[in-house]
């Protein structure tokens, strides 16, 4: 059963870039992130959180989580420092409500 949109929890979207020697992992990206979250601020508020990796190319990508934990999910974005056994500084270039203005953000570095 859906909820009517009034009940769920909004979306935001992060654009972000990775800086790092070579590419990463998506699935090593989704685990650090998850890892950190939890460390930072504890299992239940890290999956209360909604993060979901939505878009990832190796370079830069999106991530969505719930409004409310959304400072919370860019803190944890902001203080990675590797990824596997890769060493990566992770930028966010910007925040929208929509995954394509999200997309726009992401145009404009390429």
């Amino acid at each position: 059963m859906k909820l009517p949109p009034s009940m769920r929890s909004r979306k935001r979207y992060i654009a972000f870039k990775i800086i790092s020697e070579s590419s990463v992992n998506e699935r090593e990206l989704w685990d650090a992130m998850m890892k950190n979250l939890i460390s930072l601020f504890g299992e239940t508020e890290a999956f209360d959180a909604g993060f979901k990796l939505e878009e990832f190319d190796g370079r830069k990508g999106i991530v969505s989580s719930k409004l409310e934990a959304l400072e919370k999910v860019m803190i944890a974005m902001t203080l990675m420092d590797k990824v596997g056994e890769e060493d990566v500084a992770l930028i966010t270039l910007g925040v929208s409500g929509t995954i394509k203005k999200c997309r726009k953000k992401l145009e404009v570095v390429s």
